[in-house]
């Protein structure tokens, strides 16, 4: 198990709110035995449209039970089983997203936690969720504060899990709105620092994820058990080339991003496995340093970003061109805190590329990157 930024899977790109049990179920297995959970990915997360916002006369959330035989424990229990962890949603506010802009499910209020905090949290936990995303669309809508809303959910996690003793990750999902990199890291795992990367339905554009990355550069607010997030992975959905699964994937892995696949598991094809499993990459983005890493040169779109590894002189260096023809990127050694020469290694062809004086230059295609490890000589 990785002790780093979250790993896992999440619903909503794939699935948006039509999910039940056999969604799910066909999803986790496919996480068990793709390659994903020997990589590292150990969360199987329920995003929204698992419920429509029905309570019982003490207020406890009730599930639709053709939907989800044996309730949402029964779920739950079942990822537990494959030896994987589980995620589950909610909202900040007191109707959810899947009120104000419902996606496969008929619009429903009510269904966010705003008044039911303690309950619903605890309800959680005793079910057995391990990972509880709460996002804003009610929080939004009803104008409030998030700090404080967030600050609330989070001491009624720790009220249930004072009670059953299962620690529940905290992924903030307010979009970066009253900049959660400010009072999140105090209070949870990861906040969302930016609007969604990819909306249910459209192709995946590199603009968004060049967009969804810059929105998510406050270094200074990341800390081992705390990470920026700018939301799920579309690695693998149609409509991105290999090349833009590669570049994807290594901006997550240079911020120490959460990675959590959006794409759906039992159908993906070698190529994006290839991908999501680089132990390589994982290895940078889980590094126990937990660095973001931060943009050291840009020539016009050629940029330059570096992230401090743990070990002696280790930096992960992404050369990525924005341009929109392949130029030369030139990483040089002093800029990264390295000294006269040092070891280049590429990642994706996993090619060492030997002693280096000053500076290392290659060509990289337009929309393009080139993913590095650099190790300074002694």
């Amino acid at each position: 198990m990785t002790s780093g930024p979250p790993m896992g899977w999440a619903s909503w790109n794939t699935f948006a709110a039509k999910i039940n049990y056999t969604v799910i179920k066909g999803q986790a297995d496919a996480m068990a035995s793709s390659g994903l959970k020997a990589a590292g990915y150990q969360f199987v997360n329920i995003d929204e449209g698992w419920w429509q916002g029905t309570r019982d006369s003490s207020g406890n959330i009730t599930v639709d039970t053709s939907d989800w035989p044996g309730g949402m424990q029964a779920i739950a229990d079942y990822i537990h089983g494959l030896g994987l962890k589980a995620g589950i949603y909610t909202d900040a506010g007191k109707d959810g997203c899947g009120y104000y802009y419902p996606t496969g499910r008929p619009a429903a209020p009510g269904s966010g936690s705003e008044g039911h905090y303690d309950q619903d949290f605890l309800a959680f936990s005793k079910w057995g969720f391990d990972f509880v995303k709460v996002d804003w669309c009610g929080g939004d809508k009803e104008g409030l504060d998030a700090a404080t809303a967030y600050k609330a959910i989070a001491s009624s996690i720790a009220k249930a899990t004072a009670q059953t003793s299962r620690p529940m990750v905290l992924s903030v999902c307010n979009w970066g709105n009253q900049s959660p990199w400010n009072w999140a890291p105090a209070i949870a795992t990861m906040w969302r620092t930016s609007q969604d990367i990819i909306y249910y339905g459209n192709a995946p554009e590199i603009s968004k994820v060049f967009g969804n990355f810059d929105s998510a550069q406050h270094a200074t607010a990341q800390s081992p058990g705390h990470y920026n997030d700018p939301d799920m992975l579309i690695v693998g959905m149609s409509g991105f080339s290999q090349a833009q699964n590669r570049t994807h994937f290594a901006l997550w892995a240079i911020s120490s991003a959460p990675l959590l696949a959006g794409n759906q598991l039992d159908t993906m094809s070698n190529d994006t496995k290839s991908v999501l499993t680089n132990a390589e990459v994982i290895a940078i983005d889980q590094d126990p340093l937990a660095h973001q890493g931060t943009k050291v040169s840009d020539d016009s779109g050629r940029q330059v970003y570096s992230k401090v590894l743990s070990g002696t002189n280790r930096r992960a260096v992404l050369l990525l061109n924005r341009s929109t023809s392949a130029a030369m990127i030139t990483v040089r050694f002093a800029d990264i805190g390295l000294g006269t020469t040092a070891s280049v290694r590429n990642v994706w062809t996993a090619t060492d590329l030997g002693s280096q004086t000053t500076s290392y230059a290659t060509s990289v295609p337009a929309q393009d990157s080139v993913l590095l490890v650099v190790t300074g000589g002694a």
